[in-house]
């Protein structure tokens, strides 16, 4: 999965991708982007790896595409069309440590994001109208879609919230509209607004368009994210918190994106693997290689917490709860499962 990290210029974006990705400040393009991949948090990966004691443990990887001052404004985008095309979700950050109107500022670019698809579907419903007086007809029946997403824009709403037919839904692929995609508002507050009003009224104007909004204080996390794993745990357990800020907002973008993760076993890895929920069998086996799903035979599958519960494979086995899965069989949250295939 990528997020793509935009908002407001002097919004912080660059301390929050630092605190996010565990990355040093130092060195980084200010005007992005810059890229850092980190593991998917997952407490069962570490209860696999010590029933199976492999020789590495791998977990599902999420990818933060901070796209500096380009993303700033909408008469930027254009020169980030291509990074946000390759993203599969997008952060709003908003600096709520700064002086004025944060929820003013998140306001102004979130209709900003608007009117950059506006933008895009005005021109092509102009295009459409001149090809249809040139007698060229191919493109008559994307006229009602662009005329609909074109009100919809104009009002001041995402793209996301318009209901599409099938067909509609392919019509749209070939167009990367910013207000389609899962967007999260990250409110990058100072360390004394944590929890206060400030991100009460970002949530306000985020809510007003049905995005949530996730807080974080994005120098006080790039610190953490700095220290030693053991010196992290004690640094939380001062603050009264379990887990850091970025493990948590890892967790929201799944369920933004709403992912799940299925797992591999052996004494070589054990793994995790993000996929989209309602994913079949093969398309699964596809995330670890496509000879897998091209060749896809059947699937082994055991539940996450049968396998503890019953503490092996074989006892599993022996009780009825491995089950063997054909190419229509859709993948749930913490299957433990063992491709067969044939190429």
């Amino acid at each position: 999965m990528k997020i793509g990290i935009i908002g407001p210029e002097g919004s912080g974006k660059t301390t929050v991708f630092s605190s996010l990705t565990g990355l040093d400040l130092e060195g980084f393009a200010t005007r992005g982007p810059n890229l850092g991949v980190v593991g998917v948090p997952d407490d069962r990966l570490e209860v696999l790896s010590g029933m199976f004691n492999p020789k590495k443990t791998t977990p599902a990887e999420i990818t933060f595409i901070d796209l500096g001052a380009a993303g700033a404004t909408s008469d930027k985008l254009s020169a980030i069309t291509g990074a946000l095309a390759d993203c599969d979700a997008l952060a709003v950050v908003v600096g709520g440590f700064l002086p004025g109107d944060a929820a003013g500022s998140l306001d102004s670019y979130l209709l900003d994001l608007t009117l950059a698809d506006l933008s895009v579907v005005e021109n092509r419903l102009e295009r459409i109208d001149k090809d249809l007086l040139r007698g060229k007809k191919e493109s008559a029946s994307e006229k009602p879609l662009m005329a609909r997403l074109q009100e919809t824009l104009s009002s001041g709403r995402r793209i996301a919230g318009v209901e599409l037919s099938e067909e509609e839904f392919k019509t749209l692929r070939g167009y990367q509209f910013v207000t389609r995609k899962p967007t999260l508002v990250l409110a990058n507050v100072s360390e004394s607004d944590l929890g206060k009003s400030v991100t009460e009224s970002i949530s306000e104007v985020a809510g007003a368009q049905g995005l949530p909004t996730f807080e974080l204080c994005a120098p006080l996390e790039a610190e953490i994210a700095q220290l030693p794993a053991e010196d992290r745990t004690a640094f939380l357990a001062d603050y009264g918190i379990s887990d850091s800020a970025r493990d948590r907002f890892i967790r929201a973008a799944y369920a933004l994106v709403d992912l799940i993760s299925f797992f591999t076993v052996g004494p070589d890895e054990v793994r995790a693997w993000s996929i989209p929920r309602g994913t079949l069998a093969p398309r699964a086996a596809g995330k670890i290689h496509s000879d897998i799903e091209k060749g896809f035979i059947r699937a082994e599958v055991v539940a996450y917490d049968d396998l503890i519960a019953s503490g092996s494979h074989q006892e599993c086995r022996a009780k009825g709860q491995l089950r063997l899965e054909g190419k229509n069989y859709v993948v749930q949250d913490g299957d433990v499962i063992e491709f067969r295939f044939s190429v």
